[in-house]
């Protein structure tokens, strides 16, 4: 399978050296990576095991060619042989594009190499290959051993196929390269069939030219060649006999015209030999450039590939700009080049701007007149140079730059054939620089538009984000709304209930201190007695009032939940003295017995007073308005802690009648109140222990009730212990 590497722009094929234990598979690999990288520029990665070695590396010596820009590059692998390494096998033989069967050519190992073999189909098979289409070559290794088979047993047993097969000695590498090119050809003609290029016969051709002229410098030259033996020509009949003289005439006729037919033959030769390396410049030139995709790389070989086939010291490359101006962008052996400085009307450049057509001079060949006339001519001669040359860069009828080339008197003048060969070589510079540009401008196209949708997408990212952020306030803000909605309905529902009561409860001391006061008015000479029954009357509704309008200004706590308190140093003996005194003359009339025990240190709070005060006075006037005569109310005041966190408790215990267990869950609700509402229903507006719980929360704390009938009550506030005197 195809391995296509992206960040480095290379093809890596996969060969795979398969073959028994101990057949010569490491020793084949070895000799190939020291014959391809000499100067060890890749690791040779080895696994060693009891009998056999594993092991493989990437081949980035041998330049295979490229397709559609990516570079071919090999990786060589072997396989263990021993049967215990199957699993082994098949997993390196995953992904294979080549293989080489590596049979131990000795008869003893003729059924290792049968089963090795089917071992191969076994697991090409395991991995989806097709063993009938991979690129298989057999090598019979140990051709020096004295109990080596001859090659047509091994051919019979082993190659049915008439696949390529080579006779190897891979401890001294004969044959091994021979097979390794043999199987690279193959292996890249079938990957360029699947990869679609097999619809493009010259670019096929190209590829495997590429392949052999790679390989060609690894196989080994042979010594000792036969030298073909000349031929010898004959007359078919017998010439007429000739006179001595006459004789030695025809004799030196035949020997100037066979010199005359040799040197021709040599020049012809020399000539043939000279197309071949040029036709070889400019494949191998074209093949370097064709699947280029930056223009850098086009231009940066270019110049010095053309002065090297024209043979040429110095020269320039230059192209035109984005604005139209030419911009020099190589030079090599010149401070500075006359012809592409020379401007003028008749100058060589505008010439071959104007024309496309390449030029030459020869300055020998030159009118004195003529070079007396010409700047750049006389600038030519005085760099002691005798030839130059310039082509144009065209592509599609196209002037992208100009080239030139100097050359002194060593060589002889550009000829046409070599202004043809240059004209060549710009040509396919041209066109690869192009087609460079064009892939350069297209990928830059997409980097744009790739840039553009990443700024689009960052921006409908942060939209879609402010939008979530605005849904989620919109949604905080409609719970908060939903909230408040229903604290404002709570809120007109307490305050409706709270006109009520108060209407209710004002209703029947209103009406007592009116009669009262009408009958004080009326009689004014009533007796003392019955007169200061009246004035008590009014003086203990009065009272009553009062408490109604406590009880009414206590419903204010009740408000909003969770607001802030005004929190600020509070002095308990201070507190307990204004909570107390309102209800000094009812404890001393009902005979109770009063405590207030204050821990040791405690002796100031951080809390909001009003509310606090308003709070433990509820508290206490239940215990004081439901106690028994002669009964006790005990204040306890102390730190406590619960779950890791302070609190100050403030617990009033009474020894009244208790409340019973069904009521116990909604003393705390507002309006509230026991008993019977016809008969036995308690004064006031069942406010006290909902305030109280209020404000218990408000401080951080809670409010605790505990009782049971006729055993008395119990209830602690707590608030969130801080600030001095609190430990």
């Amino acid at each position: 399978m195809v391995q296509f590497d992206n960040q480095y722009k290379q093809v890596k094929l996969k060969i795979v050296y398969y073959g028994p234990a101990l057949g010569g598979k490491t020793t084949s690999l070895q000799y190939i990576h020291r014959v391809t990288d000499p100067q060890r520029r890749t690791k040779l990665y080895a696994l060693n095991t009891a009998s056999d070695r594993t092991l493989f590396f990437d081949l980035l010596g041998v330049d295979l060619g490229r397709i559609r820009g990516y570079r071919l590059t090999l990786q060589l692998y072997t396989v263990p042989g021993q049967v215990q390494y199957n699993a082994t096998r098949r997993a390196v033989l995953a992904g294979a594009d080549g293989v080489v069967f590596v049979a131990d050519s000795r008869r003893d190992q003729l059924e290792a190499n049968r089963e090795s073999l089917a071992n191969l189909r076994e697991n090409l098979l395991a991995n989806s290959l097709d063993l009938e289409t991979l690129p298989l070559v057999l090598q019979y290794n140990k051709r020096d051993m004295p109990d080596a088979m001859p090659r047509a047993e091994l051919e019979a047993a082993l190659n049915r196929r008439g696949l390529p097969a080579f006779d190897t000695v891979a401890t001294s590498g004969e044959g091994i390269i021979e097979a390794f090119a043999a199987v690279t050809e193959a292996t890249v003609r079938t990957v360029a069939q699947r990869l679609g290029i097999a619809s493009q016969p010259e670019a096929v051709r190209r590829l495997i030219d590429n392949v052999r002229t790679a390989m060609d410098p690894l196989l080994p030259r042979r010594r000792g060649e036969a030298v073909e033996a000349p031929t010898v020509l004959r007359p078919t009949s017998a010439s007429p006999a000739l006179a001595g003289d006459e004789l030695v005439a025809e004799a030196v006729r035949a020997n100037v015209a066979m010199t005359d037919l040799n040197a021709q033959l040599d020049r012809l030769s020399q000539e043939l030999t000279r197309r071949v390396s040029q036709l070889r410049a400019i494949a191998e030139f074209t093949r370097a450039v064709t699947f280029t995709s930056a223009p850098e790389e086009v231009t940066r070989g270019f110049l010095e590939r053309l002065l090297a086939e024209l043979g040429a010291p110095c020269g320039s490359l230059q192209l035109i700009g984005e604005g139209g101006a030419p911009v020099e962008v190589q030079r090599r052996g010149l401070a500075e080049d006359p012809l592409l400085r020379a401007s003028g009307e008749g100058s060589p450049a505008r010439v071959v701007t104007t024309t496309r057509q390449p030029w030459a001079v020869h300055l020998p060949d030159v009118e004195p007149s003529q070079l007396l006339a010409s700047p750049w001519l006389e600038e030519i001669a005085a760099l002691e140079l005798e030839s130059a040359l310039m082509v144009p860069l065209l592509a599609h009828d196209q002037l992208l730059g100009l080239a030139t080339a100097y050359a002194g008197s060593l060589r002889p003048p550009f000829s046409e054939e070599e202004l043809d060969l240059a004209s060549i070589f710009a040509g396919v510079a041209a066109t690869a620089l192009d087609g460079a540009r064009s892939w350069q401008q297209l990928e830059d196209l997409n980097r744009s538009l790739e840039q553009r949708v990443a700024e689009r997408t960052r921006e409908l990212a942060q939209a879609l984000e402010r939008q979530r952020a605005l849904a989620d306030e919109l949604e905080v803000r409609n719970a908060q709304l939903e909230q408040a909605n229903r604290q404002l309905s709570e809120l007109e529902r307490l305050k409706s209930e709270l006109l009520q009561r108060v209407a209710h409860e004002l209703n029947t001391p209103v009406t007592s201190i009116q009669t009262a006061a009408r009958i004080l008015s009326k009689y004014s000479e009533l007796p003392a007695d019955k007169a200061a029954k009246f004035v008590a009357i009014i003086q203990q509704d009065a009272a009553r009032l009062a408490g109604l309008i406590a009880s009414a200004l206590e419903a204010a706590v009740l408000g909003v939940a969770g607001t802030p308190v005004d929190a600020g140093t509070v002095s308990v003996s201070e507190l307990f003295k204004g909570v107390l005194a309102p209800f000094r003359g009812e404890i001393a009339e009902k005979g109770i017995t009063l405590q207030v025990k204050v821990a040791a240190g405690l002796s100031e709070l951080r809390a909001d007073a009003s509310q606090l005060e308003a709070a433990l006075r509820a508290i206490i006037k239940n215990a004081v308005e439901f106690n028994r005569p002669n009964g006790s109310i005990t204040i306890t005041v102390r730190p406590l802690r619960r779950e890791a966190r302070s609190f100050v408790e403030m617990r009033i215990e009474d020894s009244g009648n208790g409340i019973p267990a069904g009521d116990l869950p909604y003393v705390c609700d507002p309006f509230w109140q026991g008993g019977n509402l016809l008969t036995s229903k308690p004064r006031g507006l069942g406010l006290g222990l909902a305030v109280a719980r209020r404000v218990a929360r408000n401080h951080g704390g809670d409010l605790e009730i505990s009782s049971s009938e006729g055993s008395g009550t119990t209830v602690s506030l707590l608030i969130a212990a801080q600030g001095r005197g609190v430990s």
